[in-house]
């Protein structure tokens, strides 16, 4: 049976920061909220299955959140900065727990929709220098970071068939 890969590259970090500045008391949704996430890999991988297609899922690159906080900040006044920290609980850490609950959702929507699942979060976790695998938004791959993931899928490939037809 042939495998399609189904990636989907936004996690739920995408907000709009500008209202979350100026109304940091307010109730701010993503732009895709982790039952919308869910929704529409379960909508993919119905349609690959309705093509005879076994699909896989890719899970999420690895983040920085203070790289970031300062990309989604830029142009900010310190006021809005702090107002959007203050809607993150003062922790800038709170992003990379944002992305790692969507993350999360695709290891447990393969294991409940029986598909495979590529890890590339690990790999990149497991580097000493992560931050040279992104780019200075935080959240973008790196040439060096882009390369870990195709050799990790390479790997697979090869040591699993994983992905041949």
């Amino acid at each position: 049976m042939d495998k399609t890969v189904i990636i989907q590259p936004e996690s739920g970090l995408q907000y709009n920061w500008q209202e979350i500045a100026a109304n940091p008391s307010g109730v701010h949704q993503p732009k895709m909220d982790l039952v919308a996430y869910k929704a529409l890999y379960i909508n993919k991988i119905a349609q690959a299955r309705a093509h005879g297609q076994e699909p896989v899922l890719v899970s999420l690159p690895i983040m920085d959140e203070n790289r970031y906080f300062a990309f989604i900040t830029r142009g900010m006044t310190m006021q809005e900065r702090k107002n959007v920290l203050y809607w993150l609980g003062g922790k800038v850490e709170r992003l990379r727990n944002i992305h790692a609950l969507y993350n999360l959702a695709l290891f447990r929507l393969a294991s409940t929709q029986c598909v495979h699942l590529i890890d590339i979060t690990s790999p990149m976790l497991e580097s000493a220098h992560y931050e040279q695998l992104l780019e200075q938004d935080g959240v973008t791959l790196s040439q060096q970071g882009q390369a870990l993931v195709d050799d990790e899928l390479a790997t697979l490939i090869s040591r699993f068939g994983l992905l041949a037809s």
